[in-house]
């Protein structure tokens, strides 16, 4: 049997084929946030980003800055964002320069993947506060709508250009829309205000090539079937507060599902031990393993913890199928071994190196 990289074992599952083995994330992707965008301060350190909006990062989290509190909105009234809201020139901005320096070399065993911050609902809160965009959207949808017609224009340049200069092949596209109990706002409200314009998104990506990971934190069961009939190649994070077993039941032959490892009450709990973590990523890797999904094993996680389970992934679903790497667990493990005791760099996508 010959073997095949991570990449190309990724394109058997988006061509909806069987895969010799589990995907490993940290080997699979190339992560980049591209310096060519602005979507967050340089180095997604403290400091403002291309609309104007101050960001802090917290030492805990490196590269997951949160707005500034106390400073005020870009934004205050939703009415107003034809008039208050800069527009960054894309033509400006030197994307060869910003290429070369992103993505020095272009791993062909794996897949570039571009991280495309601050959807559509995500801006808008991201310039008006969190409270004012949810009433936004209840009492001026029309407004909203335009905004997020005009911010989806601006991303498929985005992505345009991204594939032109930066050769991407999927981009990771962030926009959360659930909390842990349910979504932000009414499904109807997803459905008439932002879908149509993610599907513009979704469908310009294909037209030039690149595939389409749609990323959304949270609860988000009411409305999954519909963002999957979006015709999106990838969802993430696919966290354990929703319906998993429906979801693989409903989807598994439709999408690459990616995340579902317990961060919350696994990973993330100072007081699991090697045992339950191993534990959590056996049950996942047979739950969407067994039912034929394909599935790529990864958790939001905001502790070293996720390296332990990252770690378990690769050598308990490098053997998922068959025994043809098992020569390859090997040698992970060896590697493993060099690096236990080392500090883990956390970031934006723990323990996938990043550009940043």
């Amino acid at each position: 049997m010959k073997k095949i990289t991570e990449r190309e074992n990724f394109y058997r599952m988006i061509d909806r084929e069987k895969p010799d083995f589990i995907p490993h994330q940290p080997s699979l992707l190339q992560m980049i946030i591209p310096s060519a965008l602005g979507d967050r301060a340089e180095n997604c350190a403290t400091g403002y980003d291309w609309f104007g909006v101050h960001w802090t990062e917290d030492p805990d989290m490196p590269m997951m800055p949160m707005v500034t509190p106390g400073i005020d909105p870009i934004l205050e009234d939703i009415e107003d964002w034809e008039d208050v809201i800069e527009w960054p020139d894309l033509d400006a901005i030197d994307w060869e320069a910003c290429a070369k320096k992103d993505v020095p070399r272009k791993d062909p065993s794996k897949v570039l993947c571009a991280m495309m911050l601050s959807g559509p609902f995500e801006r808008l809160h991201d310039l008006m506060g969190f409270e004012e965009a949810l009433c936004a959207l209840v009492t001026n949808p029309e407004e909203c709508e335009a905004f997020f017609s005009r911010l989806c224009d601006f991303k498929i340049e985005q992505i345009r250009r991204l594939k032109k200069y930066y050769d991407i092949d999927m981009v990771h596209f962030q926009d959360d829309w659930g909390t842990q109990n349910d979504l932000m706002f009414q499904p109807d409200i997803w459905r008439e205000l932002i879908r149509p314009h993610v599907q513009r998104v979704v469908d310009a990506a294909h037209e030039v090539g690149v595939l389409f990971d749609q990323h959304s934190c949270g609860k988000i069961d009411r409305i999954i079937g519909e963002v999957i009939d979006m015709g999106i190649d990838v969802i993430d994070p696919v966290q354990p507060v929703n319906d998993i077993d429906r979801w693989i039941a409903d989807y598994k032959d439709r999408v690459v599902f990616m995340g579902a490892l317990d961060a919350q009450n696994v990973i993330d709990n100072p007081d699991a031990t090697d045992e339950e973590i191993m534990g959590e990523v056996k049950q996942k890797i047979d739950l969407f393993g067994n039912a034929g999904a394909f599935f790529i094993p990864f958790a939001v996680s905001l502790t070293p913890n996720v390296m332990k389970a990252l770690d378990d992934c690769f050598v308990y679903g490098r053997a998922f199928y068959n025994d043809a790497y098992l020569d390859d667990i090997e040698r992970f493990e060896q590697e493993a071994a060099r690096r236990a005791g080392k500090p883990l760099k956390m970031g934006t996508v723990p323990g996938t190196e990043m550009n940043q």
